[in-house]
């Protein structure tokens, strides 16, 4: 079934086709079922209708041959019977007729037997309902049935009957039986010749409906693969305009929307050019100012001892905050670097486990601090890869740091995993959460879960995205998971050779 339904489901083509063709053999199937089932209904009860009125002037001549026989005694009773009985000279199966005497009596009068029939038709062939009908009603009585013949042949048709008094003999029941031979051929010959006709009917229907629909489906083939062009940039691409009706009205409008596009995304490509120049020139042109601060900031905080308490405090402050503006300003120039496509990566081979150490021995004070301590589940043997190892510190003191903001004094857990193909790092906290809505967000620049929220160390809003940055220069990601009240779980996972697609994830993001 699955075999079937995939072409069906991948080609429009292929699924009107199939429901037009369905449709049409479902209408032409009905409409000749009905038509022939009417015509042969009418030739049958037609030949019944003949056959009633002839098969009642057969009998009525039958009585009166007998009469006129008996009153001249110039032939004998027997012959009279046979007489009646042959008086056809063709066969039921020649479109003629049969006759059938019965005796009522079931017994052997004047030599006339008790049964006696025409062409060796079997007697037995007249149905017993019709016979029980005859001996029980006067006049003519009618029955549908089968002719049978001693020789095995066997012929659809009809019997006539009533009972008659043959003079100095006795009462006799008679039977004229017509066959459906004939009508039979014509029926048949109607049915094929519908057949036929029907068959010539589907198959110009389908090709008709084969033409319209290639000429339709290649033009929205076109469509798509101009779509898929202009997806991947080929900005210029339009589709053919022929013609004044509803697939050129298309065109027309796609073509529109394209150009229309194409305007778009080239102003937003210089905006976005703009926008870029304008961060990174910021960015450098701010280092040779803030130098000169830091400077006079080192000199101030250096001598605040002399000062008055107030003024010695402004000065704490003043070079924090200048520690703050630096980190941006790197920040900021990382994030042109990524945005400019110029960010490069320095591979060489590196321990995951000794890096997830380094990194957590300089943010042990500052954990210590906020009373989250930092417990490491690492493997005893080492865990090597290819990696940049400056941008694998910085991804993981991202990590550990925005941990370290979030814990409210919990427990933070480090874990590392690997497999043959690649190597995940976990960073567990246990404090305030994240939503479903956070968790899509908390990748975004300068995007920070509750910015009214006032913390002793506030960050830039970029230390994740920059390493959701960095993990993909690795050929990794970042996944998350996060509720409200249980603290929130962030999974590096990179392939352990350069270059390698991630197959899979060592530890998930879920917690267990």
């Amino acid at each position: 079934m699955r075999l079937l339904l995939g072409p069906l489901r991948r080609s429009l083509f292929l699924r009107v086709f199939v429901i037009s063709s369905i449709t049409a053999i479902a209408v032409i199937s009905s409409i000749g079922s009905n038509l022939y089932s009417r015509l042969s209904d009418g030739i049958i009860e037609e030949k019944i209708n003949s056959s009633i009125a002839e098969g009642s002037a057969a009998i009525q001549y039958a009585n009166y041959r007998f009469i006129i026989g008996s009153v001249t005694n110039s032939t004998s009773p027997l012959k009279l019977a046979e007489e009646v009985v042959q008086s056809t000279n063709i066969t039921a199966q020649e479109s003629g007729r049969e006759t059938i005497l019965f005796s009522v009596n079931g017994k052997v009068e004047q030599g006339i037997p008790a049964e006696m029939s025409s062409n060796d038709l079997e007697p037995l062939s007249v149905p017993n309902s019709l016979r029980n009908d005859v001996r029980t009603h006067d006049g003519i009585k009618w029955s549908r049935g089968t002719l049978t013949y001693l020789n095995g042949e066997q012929i659809e048709g009809i019997f006539i009957g009533q009972t008659i008094d043959i003079p100095r003999v006795g009462q006799y029941e008679i039977y004229v039986a017509y066959g459906f031979q004939a009508q039979s051929k014509t029926i048949d010959l109607i049915r094929n010749a519908m057949w036929g006709a029907g068959l010539l009917l589907i198959i110009i229907l389908m090709m008709m409906a084969t033409f319209v629909l290639r000429s339709i489906i290649r033009r929205v083939r076109a469509a798509a693969e101009i779509a898929e062009k202009l997806t991947s940039g080929e900005l210029q691409q339009r589709m053919e305009e022929k013609g004044e009706d509803e697939l050129a009205r298309l065109g027309t409008a796609f073509n529109e929307m394209a150009s229309t596009l194409a305007s778009q995304i080239t102003r937003l490509e210089n905006l976005s050019k703009v926008q870029q120049r304008f961060v990174s020139d910021v960015s450098h042109e701010l280092r040779t100012p803030l130098t000169t601060i830091r400077m006079a900031a080192d000199v101030i905080h250096n001598a605040r001892a002399e000062f008055d308490p107030n003024v010695a405090r402004s000065a704490e402050l003043l070079l924090s905050q200048i520690d703050r503006f630096e980190a941006l300003l790197a920040d900021l120039l990382e994030v042109s670097r990524f945005d400019a496509n110029v960010a490069s990566v320095t591979m060489k081979e590196v321990d995951v486990s000794e890096i997830v150490r380094k990194v957590s021995d300089e943010l042990a004070n500052l954990a210590a601090e906020k009373g989250s301590p930092i417990r490491l589940q690492l493997p005893t043997e080492a865990i090597t890869i290819d990696g940049d190892q400056p941008r694998l510190e910085r991804i993981l003191r991202n990590l550990i740091t925005n941990a370290i903001d979030h814990a409210e004094q919990l427990p933070i857990d480090i874990s590392v995993a690997s497999n043959e193909s690649d190597v995940s790092v976990s960073v567990r906290d246990y404090g305030v959460g994240l939503t479903e809505q956070q968790m899509s967000q908390v990748f975004d620049r300068f995007w920070r879960a509750d910015p009214s929220r006032s913390r002793l160390r506030g960050g830039t809003g970029l230390g994740l995205a920059i390493a959701k940055d960095d993990a993909a220069l690795h050929g990794g990601i970042i996944k998350v998971w996060g509720e409200i009240g249980k603290g929130s779980n962030f999974v590096l996972s990179i392939p352990r050779v350069h270059g390698a697609q991630l197959s899979s994830t060592p530890l998930s993001e879920i917690p267990n």
